[in-house]
């Protein structure tokens, strides 16, 4: 999603469902809502509570201020690495933006 894209909470929804590897099943079955309530969602035609949407943030790894177009920035979270994990995808992702600056 460009940043110029104007915000649209069902289209975020649904690329980061994709994304996962989640149907509008799995994703219903996780929040304990129907398929339908997604569809929903997904094509604003129903608002999640506040509450709905922390859960979706945390199933689909991502923040609410994503979600609700506060923020452009992909934001993806991996609550459960390690301290020495997250040093390493840290240290990891130093290199590789480094590179891809002095590619430019």
């Amino acid at each position: 999603m460009s940043d110029n894209q104007v915000y649209d909470f069902g289209i975020r929804l649904r690329q980061l469902r994709e994304e996962r590897g989640l149907s509008r099943k799995a994703l219903a079955k996780k929040l304990e809502v129907s398929e339908e309530t997604i569809y929903r969602y997904e094509n604003n035609v129903q608002t999640p509570t506040l509450d709905r949407t922390k859960q979706i943030a945390v199933i689909l790894r991502t923040s609410i201020d994503y979600l609700v177009g506060i923020d452009n920035q992909y934001t993806l979270k991996f609550p459960s690495l390690s301290k020495e994990q997250r040093n390493a995808l840290n240290l990891f992702l130093r290199v590789f933006v480094d590179e891809q600056i002095q590619e430019k």
